[in-house]
């Protein structure tokens, strides 16, 4: 589904392109009314900046950010030839993330453990284990694990010359890890992570439900973000609405407005704004 643009070589979702702009390469999303709203008219470029980190932030009474962020990368899953995903899952356990798929009938069989990796650290301990040789204690830390699925990802990018996605759902394992409560170990795992991901391209989400890390922390994260995405849910009355804003998106024109976010049959979601005409 590539769409050509005349002077600005070529928009498409998550596939390589041939004509590369020199201010870098943009991913559509493959949601049709979130594709118009990055770059609007302030720009033809359209889409997400390669090497793109995402963060993903939402309050914890909702799903419908988890369900955006899947629906992206099945998206970009179904281009096999090109691109790799990697769904990096530590607050729940492996069935129930299928399950949120399976709700709306998005099939990610064909995709599994072909181009699509599922990365489970909802079983990893960050507690000190003892060790099998003796050797007194070890301690197991997420933020080794996430470094790993990070080298597993520069691998396949170096070795295959694919493009690598991935979703890291969610950041609470900092505070197990207590990273939240150390600013300096947490300043230097994003700067590793920065880092890698620049050298990765693709595009990376964090996604963090709010008020949960260290206020300090969550500053830091965010600073380091090159994007935010920002959800809100109402309730009125009889009525909920989930509403989400572009708050930060660093390589891309784009105009930070409230925007009604609710399941489409169609194409996953539909995105409008909230200031009706």
């Amino acid at each position: 589904m590539d769409l050509d643009s005349s002077k600005e070589g070529l928009e498409r979702i998550g596939k390589k392109n041939t004509t590369v702009d020199s201010r870098g390469e943009l991913f559509l999303t493959g949601i049709r009314t979130l594709d118009q709203k990055l770059g609007m008219e302030m720009s033809t470029r359209r889409g997400l900046p390669k090497g793109s980190i995402i963060l993903v932030s939402y309050p914890s009474g909702t799903v419908i950010p988890t369900l955006f962020v899947q629906r992206i990368l099945l998206n970009w899953a179904q281009n096999k030839g090109e691109n790799v995903i990697f769904y990096i899952h530590s607050s729940r356990p492996y069935n129930h993330v299928i399950n949120s798929f399976r709700a709306y009938e998005w099939d990610i069989g064909p995709y599994e453990n072909k181009n699509w990796f599922f990365e489970n650290m909802f079983d990893l301990s960050s507690s000190a284990m003892t060790s099998t040789l003796k050797l007194g204690k070890i301690e197991v830390r997420r933020k080794t694990y996430v470094k790993r699925v990070i080298d597993r990802m520069l691998h396949v990018k170096e070795n295959q010359k694919k493009q690598c996605f991935s979703v890291f759902d969610d950041l609470l394992w900092m505070k197990e890890d207590r990273l939240d409560e150390d600013s300096n170990a947490l300043i230097a795992f994003l700067r590793r992570t920065i880092i890698s991901f620049s050298e990765l391209g693709g595009v990376h989400f964090f996604l963090l439900p709010q008020d949960v890390l260290e206020p300090v922390a969550e500053r830091i994260i965010m600073n380091a973000a090159t994007g935010i995405f920002h959800f809100s849910r109402n309730i009125l009355g009889s009525k909920i609405k989930d509403t989400f804003a572009i708050t930060k998106l660093m390589g891309v024109a784009y105009i930070s407005e409230n925007l009604d976010i609710s399941p489409s049959e169609a194409e996953g979601f539909k995105i409008e704004s909230t200031a009706k005409i």
